[in-house]
Parts: C-alpha cells; structure tokens; sequence
C-alpha cells in the first residue's frame, strides 16, 4: 500500500469504532489471563491464545501464509516467539500477581520500548521529544509499582518485571518485521505468527505440567481471548492500519489501559487507586511524546475517552460500595 494514499486518507468514523474495539478486546485479553492463569497456567493459557487462534488463522489464511513465508521459516519463528510466545507467556504470569489495570498500563510502555530499541537497532535518532516520552514514562512506572498498594516483595517485582518484559518482546518484535519481513502481508504476518507460536509455547507447557481445569468463567476468557482479543483483533487492526496511518492506528495504545482498567474494575471489583489515575495521565503524556502525536485534537480526545471509562468504572464500584 503506497504510504501516501494512507497518509492522505483522514480518519474516518468506522476507523474510530474500530480502534475502539481493538481497545476494548485488547484491554480485556488482559482480563482474560487474570481470571484464567492462575486455573490453568500462564504457559497453559498462553498455549491456549495462540493454539486457538491459530487454527481459525490457518483456515482463513493458511495458504496465503504459507506462500509468504515459504523458505523464509527461521523469520517467521522469531517473530511468532518475540511477537506472540514470550509476551503472551509474560503477560499471563505477571497476571497471577498483578490486578488488571496495573498490567494493562505497564503494556502502554512498548512504544517507549520500541523508541529506545530502533535507536539501538535502526540507528533512529531520538529527539529530544521522545526522549522526554521515556523519561515521563518510565517515570509513570515508578509512580505505579512504588505507590501501588501491593506488596514490594520479589513476587511483585518479578511479575512488573514480566510484564515490561513483554512490552519489551513486542518493541524487539516490531523492530524485527520492519527489518526482515517488510514485504509481507499483515494478516500473513499474523498468522505465520500464531503458529509458530503455538509450536514453540507447547513443549514449554508440556514440561510445566499437565494444566489446570479452568472454571467456567475461565474457560470462557480462554476462548474469547483467542477468537475474539487475537484471531479477530488482528485482521481488524491491519484493516485499520491500512485505511489510517501507522501513527492513527497506533493511538490504539492510548485506549487499552482505559479498558483493562474498566473491565477489572466492573468484572472482578478490582480497586483504581491514585497509583493508577496518576500513572495513566503520566503515560499518556508519554504516549503523545514518542509517538509524535499533535497535542491538539487527537490527544484531547483520547485523554477524554480515557478519563471517561476510568471515571465511569470509579462510578459503578461507588455505587457497588454503597449497596453493600
């Protein structure tokens, strides 16, 4: 797609309403590994992502799959292991420990991640405005884990730490497919992905044990994780990034915390602290900046969507509060 039809293209209504679904089933994949990990295993659930959604990928696009990456399988493996199996598998261990909405806002640091890692890779020159990005950002991850009211034991920490490190797999995989896998397809890439992912996470979760049995509730986040946060998520953002621009399409980061914040909070009675109201505008300050975002319209609506679902899920635990 030639990037001036794209850039020329103005965001358009079913564009919005998109990057609004992807916000919210992306918000609630972090929901879905909060319920279902500590069931059936975060190997275990992660497994059950990729596998799932891989087999309805493979059915859609298997062919068209196979014939981009056909002797170029080293690539697709490194990516489905930096783009699906290591964040995936990290995100569903820091959810034993960590509640919703506090992993969903540490997640919003990959583009941080991704700046610091195309400067390191790609040679990119920061700019002093991006520079001031990671440093609000990386700023807005002290605020979160020293005032949040988990305990600063290892057990917090190496789950913080597990889910910066999925931030960081995505950065590194993004960086990659730019380099190596330029010329191929979105929804290729997606699919070529999700299975590699799944054979690289099935052994892993063989040697962790036979799973768990998951709850009702937890077999349905596992299943709605897959078809809906990652089999469906992924066509839909490629449409997205094909009819906007890759900086219009990437203002989804903006909305997932919003939304994992939300369903933690109305789903599960999870708690939104001063931690996170702080840590959420610190980052979205952050996001603006390296993502190069006119502080103007675009950023004034995404602070208000952001502002709205917290304050809306603040609203209904008061009420739940007050009822009690």
């Amino acid at each position: 797609m030639p990037a001036s039809r794209s850039s020329a293209r103005p965001l358009a209504v079913v564009d919005l309403g998109l990057l609004l679904f992807l916000g919210a089933v992306w918000g609630g994949a972090f929901l879905a590994f909060r319920i279902a990990a500590p069931e059936v295993g975060p190997v275990w659930a992660a497994e059950a992502r990729v596998g799932l959604a891989a087999i309805v990928m493979v059915a859609l696009f298997g062919r068209r799959a196979w014939a981009a990456f056909r002797g170029r399988l080293v690539a697709i493996f490194v990516t489905g292991a930096a783009f699906a199996a290591i964040p995936f598998a990290l995100i569903a261990f820091a959810a034993l420990t960590l509640p919703t909405a506090f992993g969903a806002l540490l997640n919003a640091s990959t583009p941080l991640f991704t700046a610091l890692v195309a400067a390191a890779v790609l040679g990119q020159r920061l700019s002093g405005r991006v520079i001031a990005g990671i440093t609000v950002g990386m700023t807005a991850v002290v605020v979160l884990v020293g005032w949040s009211p988990l305990p600063m034991d290892p057990e917090t920490l190496l789950a913080v730490g597990a889910a910066l490190g999925a931030a960081l797999s995505y950065a590194v995989a993004g960086t990659f497919v730019r380099r190596k896998l330029s010329d191929v397809g979105g929804v290729e890439i997606a699919t070529g992905q999700l299975v590699t992912a799944s054979i690289i996470l099935l052994p892993l979760a063989i040697v962790a044990g036979p799973p768990g049995t998951p709850s009702p509730a937890g077999a349905t986040a596992l299943v709605t994780v897959a078809l809906v946060s990652t089999a469906l998520a992924w066509p839909v953002y490629f449409r997205v990034l094909a009819h906007t621009t890759p900086t219009a399409a990437s203002t989804v980061t903006f909305i997932v915390p919003a939304f994992g914040t939300a369903w933690g909070a109305l789903i599960l009675g999870e708690p939104i602290g001063p931690e996170l109201v702080a840590g959420a505008g610190m980052i979205l300050v952050s996001l603006v900046l390296v993502l190069g975002l006119p502080i103007g319209r675009p950023a004034r609506v995404a602070a208000s969507r952001i502002a709205r679902v917290i304050e809306s899920a603040r609203s209904v635990l008061a009420v739940r509060g007050s009822s009690a």
